[in-house]
């Protein structure tokens, strides 16, 4: 048998009496043969050992053999511990996610392939801040257990050197309750699009008769994996019912991504959606990238003003509802999807068809569950209904307290067309319980995004009264339109300079969105 670089072995007693394990240990000492690792059970311990010659070894289980309790020996492959350890790893390398499990001290324990790719140099024994430098995670994993119960992280996006992430961290528990460290994950994410999803049927409220029988509806086609087409105008919450029908269907789980079709570059969209292989993208020097598809697989990915993608899209969209596989640019790779596909749109599709933007082979597909979302005008029973909920959302949100409309306020609202529907709605609203300096919200708080004061009378230059009424002329214009790329041809400009615009003045998404 010659020399055992390293020799693994099993022992098992018929009995299970104090010092059984330290009458071995002492054979071992006897001949000088030191203990790489070792694993104690009741009945059992493993021994992982070095340089032990055939002849050796005969004479030291010999004397194990006189020791009370000792049943037989055997040579194995692989020790209890490292078999689990072996385990764990082939199921953390099967997740899509980079997972790493750290001590109580934060220091790395285990992690998988896909934390390697994200965090360069990750090793066992170093702690996580040396690859992580954010102050909320030191400040989570060194906080006591009431800190780590609030569970502040989840869905966190950070930036590493190899990307922008998604970072969230659990607490892990032994059977007994004892704290025994964390569990970090670490999901790829894609800049503008929320992985999120907090919204259920519940946050969704009207007694209209019709708003009823289309919720009902999106619940019973939440169970259903067929492509949904939501219609409506904008601002009617396309969106939010997208959300509830995830989280009603079998997936709720799984990932939820929201895209806006509209705001996002023809150029990216395709790459963002479908990935790549390195290579497969001119320009694009080494590397590859999931998709989105790719990335949700198993999920729900919204497609919000599908309307607005091109011909060109629209065809390998088709054939990902068609094939349910994707091909990522440049590859002849196909990845197997599982995905639930929700489109919005708040275009006439059929004139589109028309108008030979929009196939109408993916209408067809799109089109078999369809729900129609009524504006806010269609539902004059819900009208005080939501106002009462979001004049309660908001005044929490500002620690207002319990503000009210006065009549003429309500009046005024009623009045009013709401070309924005229930988006618009929440904006005035917000913008009259910041104006109000009372506990009654009056009439001249009411000011609808058509009235809203540009600040060109504040203004003590010309210059800063031209950036003001740009400012407001370009807020008023994004309010009206579904996107970016919209409002970019109402106004008759590029979308690069808009979106330029946007970011010098400072523009926020809530401010329209």
């Amino acid at each position: 048998m010659g020399v055992l670089e390293i020799i693994r072995i099993k022992i098992i007693f018929h009995i299970n009496r104090p010092h059984l394990t330290f009458d071995i240990l002492s054979i071992l000492k006897k001949y000088d043969v030191y203990i790489i690792s070792m694993e104690v059970y009741s009945n059992i311990i493993y021994l992982k050992l070095p340089y032990i010659s055939e002849d050796a070894l005969k004479i030291i289980e010999k004397e194990w053999k006189e020791v009370y309790g000792f049943d037989y020996m055997e040579i194995v492959d692989i020790m209890a511990f490292e078999e689990k350890d072996i385990e764990l790893k082939g199921v953390l390398n099967l997740l899509n996610e980079g997972v790493v499990m750290l001590s109580t001290k934060g220091v790395v324990e285990y992690f998988n392939n896909e934390a390697l790719d994200a965090l360069k140099g990750l090793e066992v024994g170093a702690e996580i801040s040396k690859f992580i430098a954010d102050s909320d995670l030191a400040e989570y994993i060194g906080g006591n257990g009431s800190i780590r119960s609030f569970n502040s992280f989840k869905d966190k996006k950070i930036d590493l050197e190899t990307g922008t992430y998604l970072l969230s961290i659990n607490d892990l528990y032994s059977e007994e309750r004892i704290f025994c460290g964390f569990l970090l994950t670490l999901k790829e994410a894609v800049l503008g699009y929320s992985f999120d999803n907090y919204i259920t049927f519940e946050d969704i409220i009207g007694e209209d008769e019709n708003f009823i029988k289309v919720t009902e509806a999106a619940k019973s086609f939440a169970y259903m994996d067929n492509p949904i087409l939501l219609k409506g105008e904008v601002g009617t919450g396309k969106e939010m019912f997208a959300r509830a029908i995830h989280a009603e269907s079998d997936r709720a789980s799984k990932p939820f991504v929201g895209i806006n079709c509209a705001t996002i570059p023809e150029e990216l969209l395709e790459s963002d959606l479908f990935g790549y292989e390195s290579g497969g993208i001119e320009g694009v020097k080494g590397g590859s990238k999931r998709g989105i598809f790719d990335l949700t697989n198993g999920g729900t990915v919204f497609l919000d003003e599908i309307g607005e993608m091109n011909i060109h899209l629209q065809t390998k969209l088709l054939e990902v509802i068609r094939d349910k596989k994707l091909k990522p640019i440049g590859s002849d790779r196909e990845i197997d999807l599982n995905v639930k596909i929700i489109a919005a749109t708040s275009k006439d599709l059929e004139r589109a068809i028309e108008e030979k933007k929009f196939r109408q082979d993916l209408y067809n597909r799109l089109n078999v569950f369809t729900l129609e979302i009524p504006s806010i005008r269609q539902r004059p029973r819900d009208f005080d209904i939501i106002i009462d909920h979001f004049l309660k959302v908001i005044s929490n949100r500002y620690d207002r307290g319990n503000l009210k409309l006065s009549q003429e306020a309500k009046e005024k609202l009623k009045l009013y067309s709401w070309p924005g529907n229930i988006r618009e709605l929440q904006s005035v609203l917000e913008r009259a319980i910041v104006l109000s300096k009372s506990e009654e919200i009056k009439e001249e708080d009411i000011i609808f995004d058509s009235e809203a004061k540009d600040g060109v009378a504040k203004c003590s230059d010309l210059n800063s009264a031209v950036s003001a009424f740009e400012r407001n002329f370009i807020l008023k214009a994004l309010r009206k339109n579904p996107s970016v790329r919209a409002a970019a041809k109402e106004l008759n400009v590029t979308h690069t300079l808009l979106l330029n615009r946007i970011k010098k003045y400072e523009i926020e998404d809530e401010e329209w969105k």
